[in-house]
């Protein structure tokens, strides 16, 4: 894809990574990236930083809880209205809460999922849907963070099924997942009480603490790239400031015989 002139929305993207990935595609020539979050003081302060980088008009921000499946179609319906229709979803809204599993996975799953789904009905043909997912969506790493290993596996499986060649032959839309190992965002700072106890919480902050963080740069570089190359369906990792594309086992590959039975 050529995204000059295109037209982005990008969930969770007040602070951290979803706002440096909105401040590269900016940069890049995208005509309007609109932000999304729910702390709106942060939201307006992103467009303020933006705005001041880019330009007027380049940049706006919505409310969106992505577990609410109305306000995120609405999200959509007022970009396709004004801007004509949308080329570029990144769903990157998630969190890390052990403590409340349930609404990490509305947040991390759900919300993805709701995307995923919504983009076919708005987004243009030839768009693209980058899914955030995580190096722990491949390895639990850090095995005390169980419900977010768990919902970042789930995001990769969403991308393999929604980016399968034979329904993007259908919708012409692809879909991508990116999978930052550890990297400079507000995460690494979360106490132990966003744990399942305070024993797995602090070697849960441990283990995040023992690993030296990438720049969140280097998972917007990673992910510009990867909507301007990346084949629907494929998931890349960006770990130590380096890309890499992941290539899994195929059926015969992947498994060992045991028995006759």
């Amino acid at each position: 894809m050529e995204v000059k002139g295109k037209i982005a929305l990008v969930t969770g993207a007040t602070t951290g990574i979803g706002l440096t990935m909105a401040d590269t595609l900016l940069a890049e020539g995208v005509k309007t990236v609109y932000i999304s979050g729910i702390i709106d003081k942060d939201g307006e302060k992103a467009v303020q930083e933006m705005t001041k980088k880019h330009g007027e008009n380049r940049c706006a921000y919505k409310h969106l809880d992505v577990r609410n499946q109305q306000q995120f179609e609405d999200v959509f319906k007022e970009i396709v209205s004004k801007e004509g229709g949308c080329d570029i979803l990144i769903n990157n809204a998630g969190i890390v809460n052990e403590s409340d599993f349930q609404l990490l996975m509305e947040i991390n799953v759900f919300g993805v999922m709701t995307g995923c789904r919504l983009a076919l009905k708005y987004l243009n043909k030839g768009g693209c849907v980058m899914c955030t997912s995580s190096l722990s969506g491949f390895e639990a790493y850090c095995p005390y963070l169980i419900a977010y290993n768990a919902s970042k596996h789930a995001v990769l499986g969403l991308v393999k099924s929604f980016g399968d060649p034979q329904l993007f032959a259908e919708h012409n839309i692809r879909y991508l997942s990116i999978a930052p190992g550890v990297t400079d965002t507000k995460i690494c700072e979360l106490p132990p009480t966003y744990h399942f106890n305070q024993e797995w919480g602090k070697k849960g902050v441990a283990a995040f603490y023992s690993e030296t963080p990438q720049k969140t740069e280097s998972v917007a570089k990673a992910t510009l790239y990867m909507i301007q190359h990346a084949p629907t369906g494929s998931i890349w990792v960006v770990m130590n400031d380096q890309l890499f594309k992941i290539t899994f086992p195929d059926r015969e590959s992947y498994q060992t015989k045991i028995l006759d039975l």
